[in-house]
C-alpha cells in the first residue's frame, strides 16, 4: 500500500504515459478518479484506536450499539456485507451520535456497490462529528466518481485541513491549495 501511495503521489519514477485529456477544463495535474480512490481510508475502523474510543464512550454509547458494532465488523471482515449493514443499522438505532458506526456502514455500503447509501452515511458521520477527516476522504472519492467534482474537492480540502496527511500530500502533489 505504501508503494501504491508513493506511486500516486509521484514519489516513484514511472515511465511517462500519454497526457490525460480531461475534457472538463481540469489540467492533467488534477486528481484522476483512480488516484482519488486510492486516498480512501480502508478498511473500516475496528482496530485499537476505535476500540479505545468506544471504551472511552462506555456509558455514553449504549451496550447494544457496541455489541452490534463489533458483530458488524466481524461480518465485514468475512465480506458478509448484508449482515454487516444490518448490524451497523441496529447499532445506529442505539447510538445515533457515533460517527464510527456511520463511517463503517458507509464503507460497507461502498463495498456492496451501494454508492449513494455510502455517501449518505459518510455525510451522517461528518454531521455528527465535523472533525471526522476519514469520512471526508471517502466521501470525496465517491463524489468524484459520481461527477460531483466541486463538492469532492471541498471534501478533500477539508480533510487536508483536518490533518489527514495522505490528503495533504495528494493535494500538494497536484498543486492544489487547501
Amino acid at each position: 500500500m505504501k508503494d501504491r501511495i508513493a506511486e500516486i503521489l509521484g514519489l516513484t519514477s514511472k515511465p511517462a504515459g500519454a497526457k490525460r485529456d480531461t475534457g472538463n477544463g481540469w489540467s492533467t495535474l488534477d486528481p484522476s478518479p483512480e488516484s482519488i480512490a486510492e486516498i480512501q481510508i480502508n478498511p473500516p475502523i475496528f482496530g485499537l484506536e476505535t476500540e479505545a474510543r468506544i471504551e472511552q464512550s462506555r456509558g455514553i454509547i449504549h451496550e447494544e450499539a457496541i455489541t452490534g458494532f463489533r458483530r458488524a465488523n466481524a461480518y465485514f471482515a468475512v465480506k458478509n456485507y448484508g449482515r454487516a449493514i444490518s448490524d451497523y443499522s441496529r447499532a445506529i438505532e442505539h447510538s445515533p451520535r457515533s460517527p464510527e458506526i456511520y463511517y463503517n456502514r458507509g464503507m460497507t455500503h461502498e463495498k456492496a456497490g451501494k454508492f449513494i447509501k455510502a455517501i449518505e452515511d459518510y455525510t451522517h458521520a461528518v454531521s455528527v462529528d465535523p472533525q471526522y477527516g476519514k469520512a471526508y476522504c471517502n466521501r470525496a472519492s465517491l463524489l468524484w466518481s459520481q461527477g460531483e467534482t466541486k463538492q469532492a474537492m471541498e471534501d478533500m480540502k477539508k480533510a487536508a485541513r483536518l490533518g489527514m496527511t495522505e490528503m495533504q500530500l495528494f493535494l500538494k502533489s497536484k498543486g492544489i491549495e487547501w
